[in-house]
């Protein structure tokens, strides 16, 4: 297979292989995974996206716990899916969904730059999603004159997250919306579970006016409160956690999600009218060795509508 490492070729090809199968975006697909600034305080206006509309994703780890936490070096070439970092994703160029491990080294591959991060948002405290240390380096590679980095997540979750003049802890309360630069996000109560602790893991529901994404990993069914907070949404995309692929008999299940229990849950939302006709469901947090090779995962789930993601992947979702 031809390298995709190139980020114009990487994109190009995203195109080419999913539009007309399960296409990836509504409104085409990213330019750049750089975004502007935002005001470092409080709500702040939708420099990225004045038009209120647009979402833009950008894969930065796709991978679950079990692949290495080192990241092979820039000079390495990778084809889609030989390696995954731990599952992060970047929204609108400077909003990250969790920091783990290989976070900053994923960036750099894909041109993102952690200056313009001006907000994190935690699902859960596993080792894979919060790593202190990179945490750090992205709120001090900000300018100090901008403010602290705005760090969102369970109030327990937050006692996790290390302590720092330039990051400020805010706490994310259940089904209650918060506004990041124009976008409206809610946290939603998830079905997994972290030892030791008294948090309540999350999934995000990023809204731009008429365009609605769920992030939901890690998770394994949606839990019966969330599904009901849902039936009130329409979703032009959503991201599952999955973890098992189509294996069975695996205890990961009462905490992640196999490829049949994504189908039950897209059929049971789309009779709904939860997922919209059109809707784009992705494919996040694989397993390594529970899978096979991206290209044969393509080959299989793309027909059926199912989008496998890759680290670098990116894709605009936009209503206009």
């Amino acid at each position: 297979m031809k390298n995709m490492e190139n980020n114009s070729d990487r994109r190009q090809f995203l195109k080419v292989t999913t539009m007309g199968i399960a296409s990836l975006a509504a409104g085409g697909l990213l330019r750049s995974a750089h975004g502007e600034e935002g005001k470092s305080q409080g709500e702040s206006s939708a420099s990225n996206n004045p038009a209120g509309t647009k979402v833009e994703l950008l894969f930065l780890g796709t991978g679950a716990a079990n692949w290495p936490k080192k990241y092979p070096p820039l000079n390495q070439k990778l084809s889609r899916g030989e390696v995954r970092g731990m599952s992060s994703m970047l929204v609108n160029g400077h909003i990250l969904i969790d920091c783990g491990p290989t976070v900053l080294d994923v960036m750099k591959r894909y041109d993102a730059n952690t200056a313009d991060i001006t907000d994190i948002l935690l699902t859960h405290t596993h080792p894979d999603h919060l790593h202190a240390d990179n945490i750090l380096a992205i709120a001090n590679s900000r300018d100090a004159g901008l403010g602290p980095l705005r760090f969102w997540g369970d109030p327990e979750a937050l006692k996790q997250v290390p302590d720092s003049d330039r990051i400020e802890k805010r706490p994310v309360e259940i089904e209650r919306p918060f506004d990041i630069d124009g976008l409206k996000i809610t946290g939603l109560a998830s079905n997994h579970h972290v030892d030791a602790s008294n948090e309540t893991c999350l999934i995000y529901l990023i809204e731009s006016g008429a365009t609605s994404v769920l992030y939901a990993t890690d998770a394994a069914w949606l839990l019966t409160r969330t599904s009901i907070y849902l039936r009130k949404k329409q979703l032009d995309a959503i991201i599952w956690d999955a973890t098992m692929g189509e294996g069975q008999g695996d205890p990961r299940i009462f905490s992640h999600n196999d490829l049949t229990m994504i189908r039950h849950m897209n059929q049971t939302l789309a009779s709904q009218k939860v997922l919209k006709p059109d809707a784009k469901i992705i494919l996040t947090h694989l397993a390594k060795g529970l899978h096979p090779s991206h290209e044969e995962l393509e080959k299989r789930l793309l027909p059926e509508g199912l989008i496998p993601a890759y680290d670098g992947m990116s894709v605009v979702l936009d209503k206009g």
